[in-house]
């Protein structure tokens, strides 16, 4: 469910990774390398609608993705290497 924060549409990074069909910690990972914009509220993250939205439509670049498989495993940051 979408939440308006500075109005702008967020969505909290649990149902983002829902979405995303990852995991939790590799959103805050997204969030960290600012592939995707976001703020924290409290002790919760949320990710902001347009930027989920585009992410989704363009992807990753795939040289992200394959500094992460050297430094982690699929199973601890969700990058599916």
């Amino acid at each position: 469910m979408d939440m308006m924060l500075n109005g702008t549409p967020h969505i909290q990074a649990a149902e983002a990774a829902l979405e995303l069909q990852t995991t939790h910690l590799r959103v805050l990972m997204l969030l960290k390398r600012q592939k995707l914009a976001g703020c924290r509220v409290g002790e919760e993250w949320y990710v902001e609608r347009s930027s989920l939205d585009c992410l989704k439509r363009d992807g990753v670049d795939p040289h992200e993705m394959a500094a992460c498989r050297t430094a982690c495993s699929s199973s601890t940051c969700g990058c599916k290497g």
